[in-house]
């Protein structure tokens, strides 16, 4: 989990070890939220619903945007469609 957070983040932000921390709290986080889920078995999509829903709490817009746009492309890559759509999102903050 903490090695697809950190890679979304790169694409985004030069880390340093600040970074790295937050990173690393945003991923406690998450596993914590599947441990308290008490699901034997998460799916891929439980995970990343998480990640995602925690990068977004914790103020990294950027970092959930790179994010989902990265699981979304592989998901299309896995389904054969990878070379014909690419992926990118772009969130729009309300007020």
């Amino acid at each position: 989990i903490y090695q697809a957070i950190l890679k979304a983040a790169q694409t985004v932000y030069v880390i340093d070890d600040a970074w790295r921390q937050n990173l690393a709290q945003v991923t406690r986080k998450v596993v914590l939220d599947l441990q308290d889920a008490q699901v034997e078995r998460p799916t891929i999509n439980m995970i990343q619903s998480l990640v995602e829903n925690r990068l977004m709490e914790a103020g990294f817009i950027n970092i959930a945007e790179h994010y989902i746009s990265y699981r979304l492309q592989r998901d299309l890559e896995r389904n054969g469609y990878g070379d014909k759509v690419i992926v990118h999102l772009r969130f729009e903050q309300t007020k």
